[in-house]
């Protein structure tokens, strides 16, 4: 085992001032998984209702991400062993969603997951769900061979929904999102971001990794305050999301009980979970009076998914 991931885990521990609290039944006081993550954080939901979905039991640190704990310096220490591990370079625009295959790695989010069983730092939440349901034992695969490559193209175009921007920005129309969301119109929240990282970027001008880290996210969040949040820039992403339910509307009338088979797959819990972040938002008029039959029931059934209600719905903070 790396002595340097133990180091680092073992500082983040310690900025977050707990060891941790394990989740599900585990036969061992130090279960195999390791999560950093944060209750309202969409892509942490995906992993935990996959982790929920196995009854894979984990060790669970949450962060706090208005408070800014996913910028500690030992948060993103750890993130940078993960995106190293990943490749692909480190983030320097926002595209509005959340996809690392899109943006690049982005060092001072979550989730985060440790494997001790093989040493590894998995960063990436579509990568993170795909490796937990290879390492899974109870034969209930979340993408089975002959429906992977169908699952695979779901998840990836939820991977790519404009979380971000209907998340901070304002809607086109009138604003029906939650009253805590209603402050800003997503500008001042990606520049606050800005000066997290320009304090970090100050207080660690001598640690290389670290200027490396906070500088390749201040890039991403000024990019974000920049181009995302325009009229026209919320418009397009309200428009692709819900272009996203007219292509799950038409998947889901293809006669199987579920988007892809006749079984709960990732796509369900990748749909479920980001059809509840909308609901959420208060955008149900994508679905709702008829608009989406098909979308409505789906929305329905997901509620009743134990990894699901396990995740998200129960899951204290999960909402806004």
């Amino acid at each position: 085992m790396s002595q340097a991931l133990e180091q680092v885990v073992a500082e983040l521990r310690n900025s977050l001032g707990t060891i941790g609290e394990i989740v599900g039944i585990s036969e061992s006081a130090t279960p195999r998984f390791e999560l950093f993550h944060a209750p309202n954080s969409i892509c942490s939901q995906k992993v935990r209702a996959v982790l929920a979905h196995h009854n894979i039991p984990y060790r669970s640190h949450q962060l706090n991400i208005f408070e800014g704990q996913t910028y500690l310096p030992a948060n993103v220490r750890l993130r940078l062993m993960g995106c190293i591990a990943l490749g692909g370079g480190l983030v320097t625009e926002h595209t509005g969603s959340t996809s690392v295959s899109m943006g690049g790695c982005d060092p001072a989010v979550v989730p985060t997951l440790v494997d001790w069983e093989t040493g590894q730092v998995l960063v990436d939440s579509k990568r993170i769900c795909f490796y937990i349901d290879q390492t899974a034992a109870d034969g209930a695969a979340l993408r089975p061979a002959h429906l992977q490559n169908a699952i695979d193209a779901e998840v990836a175009f939820v991977d790519n929904m404009p979380n971000y921007q209907m998340l901070a920005g304002k809607p086109p129309g009138e604003d029906h999102r939650p009253e805590s969301r209603r402050k800003g119109n997503g500008v001042g929240f990606a520049m606050s971001k800005v000066e997290r990282c320009d304090h970090y970027l100050a207080q660690f001008a001598d640690d290389a990794d670290l200027v490396r880290g906070y500088s390749a996210k201040r890039s991403k969040e000024l990019n974000a305050a920049q181009q995302l949040f325009t009229p026209e820039a919320m418009r397009a992403a309200y428009d692709k999301a819900e272009a996203g339910c007219n292509h799950l509307e038409n998947k889901l009338k293809s006669g199987d009980d579920w988007v892809v088979g006749d079984n709960v797959t990732m796509a369900d819990l990748y749909w479920g979970v980001e059809l509840l972040r909308m609901k959420n938002m208060a955008v149900e008029s994508f679905w709702a009076n008829g608009a989406k039959p098909a979308v409505a029931a789906f929305v329905d059934k997901v509620e009743s998914i134990p990894a699901i209600r396990a995740s998200v719905i129960e899951w204290p903070g999960a909402m806004y």
